[in-house]
């Protein structure tokens, strides 16, 4: 959805004016395309994505939703929805350039073919953006609509959110005035094996969002670190609800610095109480308890 993708651009211009100077990330085209289940082979069916761009497979045959699976659901994705003729994701990270993930779909009217596969590989140059899967056959008339219609879609996204820039945030309505920020010294308890270390954190407040982000060094020897989940609790022991976490960096490998953002939604908590953020490897189970977070 267009809110999700204009709120990653905010991420993106709070964190820079506190953040080391990081490389930027290499641009990408967004491309339209139309696949046929009928001329290409379903596992040859590849599809271009990556970190943080949305891309949509639209059909011309409605789904069984309960029967799409992704690999790769809950570490590679932070939004994937499955309605009637479409399917919405968004990753959270980038696929590393030998990675594949399958994503698997069955049709409800039981006519050929009764599935199909995707492969999900990482964007060079272009990322799919919008992909229309034609099954059955039609003529050129009706799929030249079609296209148009995924085009008035795209421009529309477009326009939403703008350039990227302050004038796209104010018309997305993601920046207001409440924006308030707050430095804080992370702390992480004494005897911790995880072996990592937090550089510093600053968290971002408004009426109806948070972000906290933290910059996190993986130590000379470790393994290599990739964080999955994010748990955030009040001192009370009051759970948040985490509703994204994102990397500036696929993984830490060892010795290399890397920042770390939570958001959720609207603050069920006052501004000056203290936080715990918890962050998890999901693949060796490395947790990193960070206290004195503040939002």
């Amino acid at each position: 959805m267009p809110y999700f993708s204009c709120r990653l651009s905010l991420l993106a211009l709070l964190v820079a004016g506190i953040a080391a100077a990081q490389p930027a990330p290499p641009a990408h085209q967004l491309r339209q395309r139309a696949l046929s289940l009928q001329t290409t082979s379903p596992v040859e069916a590849s599809v271009q994505v990556a970190k943080g761009v949305l891309t949509t497979l639209t059909f011309d045959s409605q789904l069984l939703p309960k029967s799409v699976m992704v690999q790769g659901r809950d570490t590679h994705f932070e939004r994937f929805v499955v309605e009637e003729r479409t399917i919405t994701l968004k990753p959270k990270v980038d696929l590393t350039a030998d990675e594949r993930l399958l994503l698997t779909v069955r049709f409800a009217d039981g006519a050929a073919p009764q599935e199909a596969i995707f492969i999900l590989i990482p964007a060079d140059e272009q990322v799919d953006a919008a992909v229309e899967v034609v099954r059955r056959a039609r003529n050129a008339e009706a799929l030249q609509l079609e296209l148009t219609q995924v085009q008035a879609q795209l421009a529309a996204l477009q326009g939403r959110c703008g350039d990227g820039g302050p004038t796209g945030l104010i018309l997305s309505g993601l920046l207001d005035s409440d924006v308030s920020t707050s430095v804080f010294k992370a702390a992480v308890a004494p005897g911790n094996a995880s072996g990592l270390k937090v550089e510093r954190g600053v968290g971002y407040r408004t009426r109806a969002w948070t972000v906290v982000t933290v910059r996190v060094r993986n130590l000379v020897g470790q393994r290599v670190w990739r964080p999955g989940v994010a748990r955030l609790s009040t001192a009370r022991g009051q759970s948040i609800q985490v509703k994204s976490l994102r990397t500036d960096k696929p993984q830490l490998a060892p010795g290399e610095e890397g920042l770390v953002l939570v958001e959720t939604g609207a603050p069920v908590w006052q501004a000056e109480e203290e936080l715990l953020l918890e962050l998890s490897d999901t693949a060796n189970g490395r947790a990193l308890p960070i206290r004195g977070v503040r939002l």
